[in-house]
């Protein structure tokens, strides 16, 4: 990559973690391409995050994680995001993988996940279209899921049911909704099927899956309307979607600081019919300097907002206008990365289009990015719902 394109479009401090996972960079973008056609990380990808301590950076520090500040998270994920879209999703999987597996799950289930301080990784899908029925001291499980992200080198797979008595009902929890658990059950009970033919993020291997007819403790499994947390600081108390919301707004981050940085070396080495490269010409410099401007706009306000969720969770003190902008600045990174994302490829004409080229991959990655409904419009919707004051608004944090 062009240095100055690259120094222009991260304003932040190189730091010890975002130094390790720069120099990771190279080698990861390399593998994107045959990545993307294996639909998968290579395990010489993913060995590499691994030694880097990627995986673990979500963990409490009392099953050997390093449970590290918002801002080193952010610093990460954004940066192997820059690299490849898919590295940093496929992360940022394992690493809420962890978070949820060492914060919240009990004692039997930390031994067995983190055996001797060791994170054996874990992804899957939390959405509850699984079923559960409590049985002896656990319960008994099974489901079928979609976009399993980070799931195919784990050895621990999420899955999130739905309570159910004995009669086959659903049973409804004290806010009046049904209970849904998240539980994370071993790899050799799932059934992957291999289909993850998608637009973008090819490379996050997030097949659908099927988690078999089991049973296990009740420590495997948590509820996500009453959590208890059972290790970990302030990490794990700025809300329970507080983590996902990071991971997510980081990879728009890095993925549009990477855009910018591709759209301004194309734009250098562009002729245009008058003989100048088109990053002489006005048009270019105003739509440049806007896509900059929205970036560092988003990154700003998404640090503070996350960085502010750490410091009042430190002492309790979480408000829900905090949440609502937990959600809303984790969107806007979104809004953000697409309005650059299609301004450069449009700019960018042809070059744009033809396969291997990054601006394409970066460009799909986004665009595959948004549709979690972490960030879709219905995310901004819901919380449109809670500003306006609407019967019945509620918003998920």
């Amino acid at each position: 990559m062009d240095a100055l394109a690259t120094a222009i479009a991260s304003p932040v401090p190189s730091g010890t973690w975002q130094n390790r996972i720069r120099a990771l960079g190279p080698m990861i973008d390399a593998a994107a391409t045959a990545n993307e056609r294996i639909t998968e990380l290579s395990p010489d990808v993913v060995r590499a995050m691994d030694d880097a301590g990627v995986f673990a950076m979500m963990a409490p520090r009392e099953v050997g994680g390093t449970e590290d500040h918002p801002s080193d998270l952010i610093d990460v994920i954004s940066e192997l995001s820059y690299w490849d879209g898919s590295a940093g999703w496929y992360a940022h999987a394992v690493m809420t993988g962890g978070s949820v597996a060492g914060a919240f799950l009990g004692d039997k289930a930390a031994e067995a996940i983190f055996p001797g301080g060791k994170f054996a990784h874990a992804a899957g899908q939390a959405a509850p279209t699984g079923t559960a029925v409590r049985e002896g001291d656990g319960y008994r499980v099974s489901g079928r899921y979609s976009f399993g992200s980070g799931s195919p080198h784990v050895q621990w797979i999420v899955g999130g049911f739905i309570l159910h008595d004995d009669a086959g009902e659903k049973v409804i929890g004290s806010h009046g909704q049904p209970v849904m658990l998240i539980g994370l059950v071993p790899r050799a009970t799932v059934t992957f099927r291999d289909n993850w033919n998608v637009i973008g993020l090819r490379g996050t291997g997030s097949y659908d899956f099927t988690v078999e007819d089991q049973h296990l403790h009740a420590d495997f499994f948590h509820n996500t309307a009453a959590p208890v947390q059972r290790r970990g600081g302030a990490l794990y108390r700025m809300g329970f979607m507080a983590l996902p919301c990071i991971s997510h707004g980081a990879f728009a981050i890095g993925a549009a600081r990477r855009m910018i940085d591709e759209w301004l070396a194309f734009a250098r080495a562009k002729p245009r019919g008058t003989g100048r490269m088109q990053s002489d010409g006005e048009t270019f410099q105003r739509d440049i300097a806007l896509a900059l401007a929205d970036l560092r706009a988003a990154e700003r306000w998404f640090r503070h907002t996350f960085d502010t969720l750490y410091e009042a969770a430190e002492t309790g003190a979480v408000t829900d206008d905090m949440r609502l902008d937990g959600r809303l600045s984790t969107s806007h990174a979104f809004v953000a990365a697409t309005r650059i994302a299609q301004a450069a490829f449009a700019s960018c004409t042809t070059h744009a289009i033809r396969d291997g080229q990054p601006i394409q991959r970066v460009f799909r990655d986004i665009q595959a990015g948004n549709a979690h409904f972490l960030t879709a419009e219905q995310s901004l919707i819901d919380a449109g719902k809670v500003i306006a004051g609407a019967q019945g608004a509620a918003l998920v944090f």
